[in-house]
């Protein structure tokens, strides 16, 4: 019985790519973006397609690079995350 329960839960995806469009998915992952308390992650776009969001931008750590894969990593609709922002220190005199 145990197989037959895993099987089910495996064939069935925890989301429907009809209950959310594209644009639902980006408009939800920039929200999470914009309201969070790291105020650089609100220069971050996304784009997405066929289940993958692709984060693109220029922050000035690696940590925000990877919180801001973080924060978007719950939106429901996200199979993968392309991570694709730049880190450009700035120059400190």
């Amino acid at each position: 019985m145990g197989q037959q329960d895993l099987s089910l839960s495996l064939s069935a995806p925890p989301f429907s790519p009809r209950t959310r469009s594209p644009q639902q998915i980006i408009d939800g992952a920039e929200s999470c973006l914009r309201h969070n308390s790291y105020l650089a992650l609100k220069n971050v776009q996304c784009d997405f397609n066929e289940g993958v969001l692709t984060l693109r931008g220029c922050l000035p750590t690696y940590y925000l690079k990877q919180m801001a894969q973080t924060v978007v990593g719950e939106v429901v609709g996200i199979q993968c995350i392309v991570n694709e922002i730049e880190v450009i220190a700035s120059r400190r005199h």
